[in-house]
């Protein structure tokens, strides 16, 4: 059965392919305003990883929000600086991630004052399913612009890994 590193290990092996497509492209093109569910790809990838931080390491933590905002990424650097950190904080946590911890809940609050509660592994499932979603939406303005998407399917990310 699929595990849950192995899901984000997938994404941020895909996210490394659209990364590399990222650093051909012009900063304007990358900061642009595109209309898309965030004002330009650099948002929609910070919110990705954003995605990553504020379920794993704040709301599961019970320390509320990151307290972070697409004003404080001006290059594709920024975001590789905080796609590390997240990263290390993710490792970290699977290191010590042990089966009952999947039962624990994670309360997100919403700005209205609205709760929801969910389990932790399905907060292991929600994240690299959200990701992903953002990670199409930025293959479909890729062929918008003429850019090719890095499309890495899964199947491929685990011949590769086999390797």
């Amino acid at each position: 059965m699929l595990g849950y590193e192995e899901l984000f290990d997938y994404f941020k092996r895909e996210r490394d392919k659209i990364v590399l497509a990222l650093e051909k492209m012009p900063q304007d093109e990358f900061t642009k305003n595109r209309e898309l569910s965030f004002y330009s790809i650099k948002d929609v990838l910070v919110h990705t990883v954003l995605v990553e931080d504020n379920w794993l390491h704040y709301r599961a933590a019970g320390r509320g929000e990151a307290q972070v905002k697409f004003d404080d990424f001006k290059s594709l650097d920024d975001v590789r600086r905080y796609m590390r950190e997240v990263d290390q904080k993710t490792q970290e946590l699977f290191k010590r991630l042990k089966p009952e911890d999947l039962r624990k809940e994670v309360r997100r609050v919403y700005p209205e004052g609205r709760v929801s509660v969910y389990t932790l592994e399905e907060v292991l499932y929600h994240v690299p399913i959200e990701v992903i979603h953002h990670y199409g939406e930025i293959f479909a303005e890729f062929w918008r612009m003429n850019v090719d998407a890095p499309y890495y399917s899964y199947l491929n990310y685990s011949k590769d890994k086999e390797k």
